[in-house]
C-alpha cells in the first residue's frame, strides 16, 4: 500500500543508466494523456503521488554489461557522425574550390579572346 491509500504495482525502469531495475510505485504516479487531450492540449493530470521506491538494489552484472555496451556503442556512433560531419564539410568546401578555379580560368580564357578580338580589330582599322 502506498502513503496515500492506493494501490502500488511493481515497475521496472525502461533506461539504460538504471540498468532496468525494478521498483514499487503508486498505481497513481504515471500520467498518460489520451489522444484527444494531446490534440486538444489539455494536459492537466489528476493528482498524482510521487512514490516509488527501488526493490533489487543490485545491478546485475549482465546488464551493467549491457548498459556499457550501449554507452560505448553511443560513444563510437556520436564520433562517427562527427567524422561523417567533418568530411562531408572538406568535401563541399573543395569541391566549391574547384568551382571558383573553373570560373576563374573560364572568365581568363574568355578575357583574352576578347583582347586577342579587340587587337585585330584594331589591327584591321590601322592602316
Amino acid at each position: 500500500m502506498c502513503f496515500c491509500g492506493d494501490p502500488c504495482k511493481v515497475a521496472k525502469f525502461d533506461a539504460e543508466n538504471t540498468c532496468w531495475q525494478s521498483y514499487w510505485m503508486c498505481s497513481n504516479f504515471q500520467f498518460e494523456p489520451t489522444l484527444r487531450q494531446r490534440c486538444i492540449n489539455k494536459m492537466t493530470s489528476p493528482p498524482l503521488c510521487d512514490f516509488e521506491q527501488l526493490i533489487d538494489t543490485k545491478i546485475k552484472p549482465e546488464d551493467k554489461e549491457e548498459m556499457q555496451y550501449i554507452l560505448r556503442w553511443a560513444v563510437e556512433n556520436k564520433e562517427r557522425m562527427e567524422k561523417r560531419f567533418r568530411e562531408e564539410v572538406a568535401e563541399k568546401e573543395h569541391k566549391e574550390e574547384e568551382e571558383r578555379r573553373r570560373v576563374a580560368t573560364e572568365r581568363e580564357g574568355s578575357l583574352s579572346m576578347h583582347a586577342e578580338r579587340k587587337q585585330r580589330s584594331r589591327r584591321i582599322l590601322m592602316p
